[in-house]
């Protein structure tokens, strides 16, 4: 089966297509990029404004608004990626080459901590 091309629903964020699950998560970080296997996933929570997510050996959080359905795409471990938007595109709410005006949902930051 070929592999299929991630679904956009978010200026910072993709989802793999419907029916199928990516191996991992994949955490663009501005100065680094992990990538975190599903069958490593724990759990999540959240609201519109934070979610954590948790593997084995790393808690993954995003904050930002509009991320209460992030929650249903990592239920469902359709998330395949994550982008963390530069200091501007979060400050002045702006996303793309054009920087243009971004209203939907949105990350503002995102830390990833390794359990000790």
């Amino acid at each position: 089966m070929p592999a299929s091309a991630p679904i956009q629903v978010s200026e910072d964020w993709h989802l793999a297509e419907e029916g199928s699950k990516p191996a991992s998560l994949v955490v663009q970080l501005r100065r680094e990029v992990f990538a975190l296997p599903w069958f490593r996933f724990v759990y999540a929570q959240g609201d519109n404004s934070s979610v954590q997510i948790a593997f084995a050996s790393h808690m993954v959080t995003v904050t930002g608004h509009g991320l209460a359905v992030l929650l249903s795409a990592i239920a469902t471990e359709r998330l395949f990626r994550l982008v963390q938007p530069s200091e501007n595109e979060a400050r002045f709410a702006v996303r793309g080459p054009n920087a243009s005006q971004y209203s939907g949902p949105s990350i503002t930051a995102i830390t990833v901590e390794k359990f000790e």
